[in-house]
């Protein structure tokens, strides 16, 4: 019997078993994770040649991030800003070329309407979230709390929109259009809560905020997390498939896949919504109205990524950016070179939501971080010709990488709160879902910053919290 099982060895249950196995130094804590590596959907591998890991999950954090860099510097893991390749931004949207979404000329092959005309989609975005809430802009947490639970727009509660059809009551056919080709992701502008995805969009551009990775990738914060876990009498089990939990005489009964039932007084499921919803049918804990309404809450969003890597960075003949966004398959581009000449990496396709169909098609079953088909590297050097008309010559790659988050029925790229949902009071409830059992959830799934680690951080440190409360209210009585 243990004193703490932690289902889930990512950033979130990794920051729980590690803080609490500094915190509680006299109880048994054990992390169990079904695959066979620490991190979840922070992924980094290393690539002989290239000087940096490529990222085939999270790839990177803010300054602003706060959960995040206090880890980060409480860890003392060295990092280095985000190493695309300088430059600007870069559009090509239905074949014009401009410099991003903050560039007017991106929307020069739409149709727009005469107020709309000029403007950038940028500019687009923050006008049509002024006109679905007035004053958006100028709202804080607690205004948005507020604006949540009362704004309704041309006659509906806020929260009982999408984000894409509240944009479409306000923009023009084209302005929408193009709204969501230059953001580059299916998913922000699309299926959101708009309740919860204007505060999020708007939120994500904190002045002087820096993009920042570990100098040995993404994987080494829930890495550092596991090896103090470690360090300090926790153990870390690895191939641990949860199958179902029970509850027995006070106890939780944790049942794996080819492996003997594990007893525990606490447990922490920190796992994403797709691994959560399998457990529910075969454990009664689980099976609760408020667990239902969590699930029911957010909507997965797949995503994938198409690395390719080069003996010299090729794009820097004929125009030097970091990143570049279309609305040809593979929607996001970003390139990575710290020198002129040398190996370099190219995040070749970046999709999410609707757009990783194709990409998933052409790889066939392949499994993650497998190399490309030969069917993807084709289509990739078609689209690669097209994004790069005056560079003479792309050479063909000399590796590549494909994952596709949401191909195992176990896992998603990421959650979004789900029109109708009110996040408010879910994120208050997720934690421990049931007060009277000591069974919490943590995850970016049930956060404010879903899609990131900092989401993941936030839920994990509510757990935290609510477990040495707990344990402090057991110590007192």
């Amino acid at each position: 019997m243990i004193d703490l099982a932690v289902v889930g060895a990512g950033v979130a249950g990794s920051f729980v078993a590690h803080e609490l196995s500094q915190a509680r130094p006299n109880w048994s804590i054990a992390l169990f994770e079904r695959t066979d590596r620490v991190g979840g959907r922070l992924h980094s591998v290393r690539i002989a040649g290239l000087d940096d890991p490529i990222e085939l999950g999270g790839m990177r954090y803010y300054t602003s991030h706060r959960h995040v860099h206090d880890l980060i510097t409480a860890l003392e893991i060295p990092t280095h800003p985000f190493g695309v390749a300088a430059g600007p931004d870069r559009s090509v949207l239905r074949g014009r070329f401009a410099d991003g979404s903050g560039d007017p000329a991106s929307g020069a092959a739409y149709d727009l309407s005469d107020d709309e005309r000029g403007l950038s989609p940028g500019e687009l975005v923050a006008e049509a979230f002024e006109r679905i809430v007035p004053g958006a802009g100028r709202l804080d947490e607690d205004g948005w709390v507020r604006t949540r639970a009362t704004h309704r727009h041309r006659g509906h509660p806020l929260v009982d929109w999408s984000i894409g059809d509240a944009l479409s009551s306000v923009l023009s056919p084209e302005g929408h259009r193009l709204v969501i080709d230059a953001f580059g992701y299916d998913s922000g502008l699309r299926g959101f809560n708009a309740g919860d995805s204007i505060p999020y969009m708007l939120g994500s551009g904190h002045p002087g905020m820096q993009a920042r990775v570990p100098d040995e990738g993404m994987d080494r914060i829930p890495r550092t997390l596991v090896a103090g876990l470690e360090r300090r009498g926790g153990v870390l089990r690895l191939r641990h498939e949860l199958r179902e939990v029970h509850r027995d005489d006070g106890l939780f009964r944790l049942h794996f896949t080819d492996q003997e039932p594990v007893l525990a007084r606490r447990v922490v499921l920190a796992l994403p919504a797709p691994a959560l919803r399998l457990l529910v049918a075969g454990s009664p804990p689980l099976t609760t109205p408020v667990i239902d309404g969590m699930l029911e809450s957010v909507d997965l969003w797949q995503a994938a990524k198409l690395y390719l890597w080069f003996d010299s960075p090729w794009w820097r003949d004929g125009f030097l950016a970091g990143r570049t966004t279309t609305d040809l398959p593979p929607r996001k581009l970003y390139y990575f070179d710290s020198r002129p000449t040398g190996p370099a990496a190219l995040l070749a396709a970046y999709t999410d939501g609707r757009d990783v169909e194709p990409w998933a098609t052409l790889a066939d079953g392949a499994p993650a971080g497998s190399a490309a088909t030969v069917d993807m590297l084709v289509a990739a050097s078609d689209h690669l010709r097209a994004l790069h008309p005056s560079t003479p010559h792309i050479p063909p790659p000399v590796g590549s990488a494909f994952i596709h988050w949401g191909a195992d029925p176990h896992e998603t790229g990421w959650h979004y709160w789900r029109a109708g949902a009110r996040s408010d009071a879910v994120i208050a409830a997720a934690p421990q879902p049931d007060p009277g059992l000591d069974l919490y959830v943590c995850g970016e799934a049930f956060s404010r910053s879903q899609a990131w680690v900092e989401g993941a951080l936030e839920t994990g440190a509510s757990v935290v919290s609510k477990l040495l409360s707990g344990s402090e209210s057991e110590a007192g009585t």
